[in-house]
């Protein structure tokens, strides 16, 4: 095993509030990056792997990784792109339509998007007001300007929105969507968007909810990507932290569930706050003990599965795997299944092909499988590990 600790650092106070007692919870073992699918050339040498350990804020109820990879190292073959997923896009069409009935008034308002991708959402709007993607990845920023959507290639952060404020205005709004959770530095990013943000604006996010995590969505959705899990208790800390006040929030079924939230530099909570915060509190997501639970049941789980698949080999079954999802590699490594346990890997996902065919044909999850290809017959294994299927998270 290489266990590179050179481009990690240890996060020792809590991004939101800096509390300095955090709490570990689950240790899911040195893994390497779950989006680190290798080509041929790269099997040859050892992959690099890094802690993944989880830890809790008791103060403001923030879930957290313990250790940060270099974000070089994690997005340096950054691949995802959101329009090759239809959920996705179907959602991202549905928050358009929410965001111009609710919120545009007139075609010189602007939408900014930071963590844009390819600007499957902000194509959606354009016609009906102006938008501008902010994200650093040069691959999908390209694919975004091809559809219209004018992009910034840039983290955004106090400095770029002060350069987009200068430049383009204030924004009406600014949206977020599944990007909080890969924020090391979110303190700079909420001054941006206090900068950037009108003062009758709205700041809507979306994240994956930690009461989803924990609850239906389990541990496989634990990877060093994702930095922090919310709830809402940590969200409304870190607005109230900014001045920023969370008027309304809703749970959509997305990634699972994630949070939105919106949030506003004046205004009251509405009672979808009132409610969701009374919710997260009767399922115990402010207190400690909930998580060493959930730590308990997923040792358990990892236990159980390891043991079947122990027995299934000894009694020379053959077992196939289905599906490449990325919290599936959380999966893979937590149980450390290999190449002996599981003989090959089958894809069938409709939805998730043209993903793989753009970005990921040919290439190899390495710590586990000996192939990662298209199935376009039938195998006669007899037992078959169903790796999770999210819509890409």
């Amino acid at each position: 095993m290489n266990l590179v600790v050179t481009r990690v650092t240890v996060q020792r106070q809590c991004r939101i509030c800096g509390n300095g007692r955090l709490i570990p919870i689950l240790d899911l073992g040195a893994q390497p990056p779950a989006n680190g699918f290798l080509t041929a050339r790269q099997l040859k040498r050892p992959e690099a792997r890094f802690p993944l350990v989880v830890q809790f804020c008791e103060s403001c109820s923030l879930l957290s990784l313990r250790h940060t990879v270099d974000s070089r190292v994690l997005f340096k073959n950054y691949r995802y792109e959101t329009g090759a997923s239809a959920p996705l896009v179907a959602h991202f069409a549905e928050e358009a339509r929410m965001i111009e009935r609710q919120f545009i008034r007139n075609k010189s308002d602007l939408v900014v998007e930071f963590g844009s991708n390819d600007g499957a959402l902000l194509s959606a709007l354009k016609g009906t007001c102006r938008v501008l993607g902010v994200d650093p990845a040069k691959s999908v920023a390209t694919l975004a300007k091809k559809r219209g959507v004018l992009t910034v290639t840039a983290f955004f952060g106090e400095k770029s929105a002060e350069r987009i404020r200068k430049r383009y205005g204030q924004a009406r709004v600014i949206i977020a969507n599944n990007v909080f959770a890969h924020i090391d530095d979110v303190h700079d990013v909420m001054r941006g968007i206090t900068a950037l943000l009108r003062p009758d604006g709205v700041f809507i996010s979306e994240s994956h909810w930690v009461g989803n995590l924990i609850g239906e969505g389990g541990f496989d959705q634990i990877y060093h990507e994702h930095l922090s899990y919310y709830s809402l208790h940590a969200l409304r800390c870190l607005a109230h932290e900014h001045g920023l006040v969370v008027t309304k929030v809703e749970l959509v079924p997305i990634h699972g569930e994630c949070l939105r939230v919106s949030m506003r530099k004046q205004g009251v909570s509405g009672a979808s706050v009132k409610r969701l915060l009374r919710r997260e509190k009767s399922l115990g997501l402010t207190q400690l003990s909930i998580f060493l639970t959930f730590a308990r049941k997923a040792d358990k789980t990892r236990m159980t599965l390891r043991q079947l698949i122990n027995k299934l080999i000894r009694k020379k079954n053959t077992i196939a795997g289905y599906g490449a999802p990325a919290k599936g590699n959380t999966l893979l490594n937590y149980l450390q299944i290999g190449k002996r346990d599981i003989a090959l890997l089958m894809i069938f996902y409709a939805e998730e092909i043209a993903f793989l065919d753009s970005a990921n044909m040919n290439t190899h999850s390495k710590h586990s499988l000996k192939t990662l290809s298209h199935a376009t017959r039938s195998y006669d294994d007899r037992y078959c590990f169903l790796l999770p299927k999210p819509v890409h998270a």
